[in-house]
């Protein structure tokens, strides 16, 4: 059984909760439709918004078209691009799965969390998930799909804040369904886990239309191997991988479609992003754009996420920001849009909800030039740092050594001034150290 965290109890006033949502056991998905909506116009605030997060499994941050991917065709996560706001530096703490969700789920570094790295072990007792803070604050909150920090099913997101929870927790095998806590018997392909996910969620909302509601959709795909449905095999210029993206992209467009008949788009802030970077050639078929490194590495190209947000209410269509921002920033972003409390214990994201509906253009923080500071986390531990204009990158798989890089100049990271600028190697090292 849930139970409030006894520093939400100190911060927000709980509110009983009810869910009338069940798990589905057919393997057969509906077949994808297309989005259809108006273009927005931004509305005066029609209260706490409701919040979808979608989060795909190591989609890379050139593999979408609206990142300029020629190969793929993304046309509904694209229009979402369009009609709200596409991030161009938006950061992942750590490369890799289970360390990434741990600082999405908490806003705090991965070592905080109990999870530095994979394979997950189980978030520290004293965590608290967003789902907790939401539900307290009188959101249903619900969750599909790959939940990937911890095992058992004292461990589950209904132990974490979570009304409910259907999906493969590990992610990776698809007869191991759980439906709250408990196993079932359900076998759905990984062709058809994308469907199955975006239907469930679906009925969770339906279920919870008249409240505001908290969905996180965590799916599998475009994680390897690639499995495309029937219907999307051999459509795309990018091959099986490409595939298998366009039919994720399909299952955006059936939420979107499924929000906007229920009358709920307007004030539903839909936001999607990566949990790492990609595997790229010559092991895998994923793009990082125009960054250095993939999944695993620190370099940009591991860290370095698509960000897409949709929220007519607040969020003006068509715009681009290319200010720093982290996934860890989420968690206090989605608390401050919620109208409640931060709980009274230490975050290391930042509340962006300006930044995202266009009342401001940057943020800043305590980095060099007044830029943002961002961590990021590797194997062994803290592997780097971004402070402003510049990267700093303890040794790791990426380097057998100490490499710094300006990233307005060189965002390929191609050009190591480390041996140019020790003092700033010195002031970044110092700084990072400060953090943890």
């Amino acid at each position: 059984m849930f139970r409030c965290h006894p520093l939400l109890a100190a911060a927000i006033l709980p509110i009983a909760v009810s869910l009338a949502c069940g798990g589905g056991t057919s393997s057969k998905a509906a077949a994808p439709s297309s989005i259809a909506l108006a273009s927005p116009t931004p509305a005066a605030n029609l209260g706490p918004p409701n919040i979808v997060l979608i989060l795909a499994d190591d989609m890379g941050w050139g593999d979408l078209g609206s990142y300029g991917n020629t190969l793929i065709k993304t046309p509904n996560l694209d229009r979402l691009a369009t009609e709200g706001v596409r991030f161009t530096t938006l950061y992942v703490p750590a490369p890799i799965c289970a360390p990434s969700r741990a600082g999405l789920m908490t806003g705090r570094f991965p070592g905080r969390t109990g999870i530095p790295w994979n394979p997950p072990d189980r978030l520290h007792d004293d965590e608290i998930v967003i789902a907790e803070v939401l539900k307290a604050r009188g959101y249903a909150t619900g969750m599909v799909g790959k939940w990937h920090l911890g095992w058992v099913a004292e461990d589950m997101p209904i132990h974490h804040g979570f009304d409910y929870y259907y999906g493969v927790p590990t992610g990776e095998d698809e007869a191991d369904f759980v439906l709250g806590d408990q196993p079932t018997r359900d076998t759905v392909g990984p062709d058809q886990l994308a469907r199955r996910y975006t239907q469930e969620a679906l009925k969770f909302i339906t279920a919870n239309k008249d409240r505001p509601f908290f969905m996180y959709i965590a799916h599998r795909d475009p994680h390897l191997p690639n499995s495309p449905a029937a219907d999307f095999a051999g459509r795309s210029a990018g091959g099986t991988y490409g595939d298998t993206i366009e039919m994720l992209d399909a299952t955006v467009g059936d939420l979107m479609k499924g929000l906007k008949d229920l009358g709920l788009d307007q004030n539903t802030l839909v936001l999607f992003t990566s949990d790492n970077g990609p595997v790229i050639p010559p092991k895998g078929p994923g793009s990082a754009g125009p960054f250095s490194g993939a999944k695993g590495s620190c370099e940009e190209g591991g860290v370095r996420v698509p960000g897409i947000a949709r929220w007519p209410a607040r969020i003006r269509a068509g715009r681009v920001v290319s200010e720093p921002v982290s996934t860890l920033d989420l968690f206090p972003t989605f608390v401050a849009l919620a109208g409640a409390a931060l709980p009274s214990r230490h975050y290391d994201g930042q509340d962006v909800s300006k930044l995202l509906t266009g009342e401001v253009d940057r943020i800043g923080g305590l980095g060099i030039d007044g830029g943002r500071e961002i961590a990021f986390f590797g194997q062994s531990g803290a592997a780097g740092l971004r402070s402003g204009r510049w990267k700093y990158l303890r040794p790791g798989l990426w380097s057998g050594s100490i490499t710094l890089f300006d990233l307005e100049t060189d965002p390929g990271e191609q050009r190591d001034l480390s041996r140019e600028r020790p003092d700033l190697v010195r002031q970044l090292e110092d700084r990072l150290q400060e953090l943890l």
